[in-house]
């Protein structure tokens, strides 16, 4: 079979298991739990997407300035880790999300109020802020029930801030969500400086698929006006996936100043979603997230998280470092934060030694990092 009829064959086929995976946006329903297990998961929010009067939506794909929300996302226990379980039209709070809370178009002013008094509540030590950036074909619900999993699943207990930027929600409009993460940057650099003026002591961001697009972008922006003292305060920051042409990183990476101190990229060879990225981008420009030029990005003092080996998450494989339950293992075991740490010694990892094996193999540190143990 000729070159172009293989890369045809497999573009079809990933395609097709992606739109099998798609479904129409959740709606976002306000409901009382009652006496169903769970817990509610406070997210700030800040977005350039523009409001709907609609309750069921609440924000639309279009683009807009930058506003601020909160909501209160109730996350059932009677499901397994990782899953996500999209509210019917009768919820059922026991095994489905659904929100608790929603406060609308909160301003400027009351969403770093509420930022300041959730900091303000925690030690001075653990007063970190983690921002969540969703990626490519996400509609603002399954962003928001995304991120309430991820803390939940993998306890993060830190203020959460939520970025939701215009992504149109559809497999077919990879071109517009393209131009949406261009246009998203400004949001996110403005929402950095005000989570930066806050009394965190860091802010981690978590950006994921083409959301690291955007924080690269913001990221590279900030450097270009001289924000040094917002860069100074962000750290680490983890690109999940990333759907970046590994050159156009390069570049973003070279123009931030002071680059971030801790950096991993995640990435998988087994990520279907990033190989139609590829073909939609012209075939042969190695998407970041793929994992295929690890040596380069260590040799720039960027860890890799290399979930290849790890099958128990998703079958396209581009939400694995959300739904893999060996990497929930790993993370609430401890084997994660000590092989990050460059700690290998079995007496100094309390873990069992195959959690410490596996996280072993799947972190890659730059010398740097090691350095610093």
């Amino acid at each position: 079979m000729p070159a172009t009829r293989r890369l045809s064959a497999l573009f079809l086929t990933c395609l097709g298991l992606l739109a099998g995976c798609a479904s129409a946006p959740a709606h976002l329903p306000i409901v009382d739990p009652g006496s169903a297990n769970g817990r509610s998961e406070t997210i700030l929010i800040a977005t350039t997407r523009v409001p709907s009067p609609d309750p069921d939506i609440r924000l639309t794909t279009l683009r807009g300035a930058l506003s601020f929300a909160r909501a209160d996302v109730w996350v059932p226990a009677n499901r397994l880790a990782g899953e996500i379980n999209y509210p019917s039209a009768r919820v059922d709070p026991q095994r489905e999300f659904a929100l608790t809370r929603y406060q609308a178009d909160i301003g400027r002013r009351e969403f770093s109020a509420l930022l300041d008094q959730q900091l303000s509540a925690l030690p001075l030590v653990e007063r970190q802020v983690f921002v969540f950036v969703h990626g490519f074909n996400t509609p603002y619900s399954d962003g928001l029930y995304l991120n309430a999993q991820i803390l939940n699943d993998f306890g993060v207990n830190t203020v959460a801030v939520h970025y939701a930027w215009p992504s149109a929600g559809q497999i077919t409009a990879y071109l517009h969500d393209r131009d949406s993460a261009q246009f998203a940057r400004d949001g996110l650099a403005d929402l950095l400086e005000t989570v930066a003026n806050s009394p965190s002591v860091s802010v981690t961001i978590l950006a994921h698929s083409m959301g690291a697009l955007v924080t690269m972008e913001a990221m590279r922006q900030l450097s270009l006006q001289g924000r040094t003292d917002i860069l100074a305060k962000i750290d680490p920051v983890i690109l999940a996936s990333p759907d970046i042409d590994y050159d156009v990183f390069l570049n973003q990476l070279a123009a931030i100043n002071p680059p971030p101190r801790h950096m991993t990229v995640v990435v998988s060879n087994r990520d279907q979603a990033l190989l139609v990225s590829d073909t939609l981008s012209g075939g042969g420009r190695a998407r970041l997230g793929i994992g295929a030029r690890q040596d380069a990005l260590i040799e720039r003092g960027i860890a890799i998280l290399d979930l290849s080996e790890l099958t128990d998450g998703t079958l396209i494989g581009h939400t694995d470092f959300a739904a893999s339950q060996t990497l929930m293992q790993l993370a609430a075991s401890g084997a994660l934060s000590h092989a990050f740490n460059g700690e290998t010694s079995q007496d100094r990892i309390a873990a069992p030694s195959s959690l410490a094996d596996i996280a072993g193999r799947i972190i890659r540190l730059p010398l740097r990092a090691l350095g610093e143990n």
